[in-house]
């Protein structure tokens, strides 16, 4: 009898021991399934507005090409803010980083006036 109580205890045990488990595990697929839902969806959503803003840069970028061109290849920050969306800080910021890259020449004129000349256009 004895040992018929020893190995009911054993195996009372044993299952104990799995649904032990059993039961954390099912605990942790279910505090962590939404919040794999939570990070896959705010990863979709960054990767569109990553998409969004390339793409907008590429149209800004092109905006401001044909506006250079249109103007005879030279530019003034307020020209830029006035024929885009952009204000005039970020008009600077952008002709300042099209400088920075050597794509465009900075010059002051005779009256003080910051010109950004595209040399490439004509």
């Amino acid at each position: 009898m004895s040992v018929v109580y020893y190995s009911s205890t054993t195996s009372s045990a044993g299952a104990e021991i799995f649904a032990s488990i059993f039961a954390s595990i099912f605990m942790l697929l279910i505090f962590c399934a939404p919040l794999c839902i939570v990070v896959a969806y705010f990863y979709g959503k960054f990767r569109e507005a990553k998409a969004k803003r390339k793409s907008l840069g590429v149209t800004l970028q092109t905006q401001i090409l044909e506006l250079a061109h249109a103007k005879g290849g030279t530019l003034t920050i307020p020209e830029v803010s006035m024929n885009t969306d952009l204000s005039l800080e970020e008009s600077e910021q952008l002709l300042d980083s099209l400088v920075k890259c050597n794509f465009v020449n900075l010059r002051v004129s005779n009256s003080g006036a910051v010109l950004y000349d595209f040399p490439r256009i004509v």
